[in-house]
């Protein structure tokens, strides 16, 4: 077990088998490369992931596909080599939300810079894709 005083938890105790390793850090952040996905309640849309290497950093996380069922971009070739996972092997997608202060109805993801994990090896890689199907500030919420 790993102790963790996050700002925005408290103090936890986290078992070392579930961090996740972040291969080159998210964007604006690329030495922080440990962290945990943390969901609140089992059916909680949102996710956070926290970075154990600084506790005060933590971004909030969705399914893209809770709020665009049609997300499904083409995933960069080597990246199931980089993640370990095998072509069985699920990997899965979050966007980064972001939440403007006093206006969570504007909340947006970034559908353009997906953070895809293989959760079977606690791997995980931001991508950038370049496609122009997708926004990197899409509505969540309907107008």
């Amino acid at each position: 077990m790993i102790k963790l005083e996050s700002k925005r938890f408290g103090e936890m105790e986290i078992p070392e088998e579930s961090i996740v390793k972040v291969l080159g850090g998210v964007i604006g952040f690329p030495a922080l490369t440990s962290y945990v996905l943390i969901q609140r309640a089992h059916d909680a849309p949102f996710y956070w992931l926290q970075s154990v290497d600084d506790p005060t950093m933590a971004l909030v996380l969705v399914d893209p596909v809770l709020f665009k069922s049609d997300y499904r971009p083409a995933l960069p070739e080597g990246l199931r080599e980089e993640l370990q996972a095998a072509e069985d092997e699920p990997i899965a997608l979050f966007a980064i939300v972001t939440i403007p202060q006093g206006r969570p109805q504007d909340m947006t993801a970034n559908l353009l810079g997906p953070l895809a994990v293989n959760p079977a090896k606690r791997l995980a890689k931001q991508l950038v894709l370049d496609d122009r199907l997708y926004a990197h500030r899409h509505p969540i919420l309907p107008a």
